[in-house]
């Protein structure tokens, strides 16, 4: 759990437009919340099945995940 403003959903708009390709990949709001939670904490490792994705994310300084 990380608690967060109700603000910080408009955050995750341009997150999932930025990463949202036409067919088929889109950005689900759990993805942008991640991504948001790593651009927030700073914490970029994390344990996914979903590599094909989260290997194509980038924080605002390019760093992109370390996945498990």
């Amino acid at each position: 759990m990380f608690p967060f403003d109700q603000q910080a959903l408009f955050d995750f708009v341009p997150l999932m437009q930025r990463y949202t390709e036409h067919p088929p990949t889109e950005m689900d709001l759990v993805d942008a919340s991640l991504v948001w939670l790593a651009e927030e904490t700073g914490v970029t490792t994390i344990m996914t099945q979903d590599a094909r994705d989260f290997s194509r994310y980038r924080l605002p300084d390019g760093r992109g995940f370390e996945i498990l």
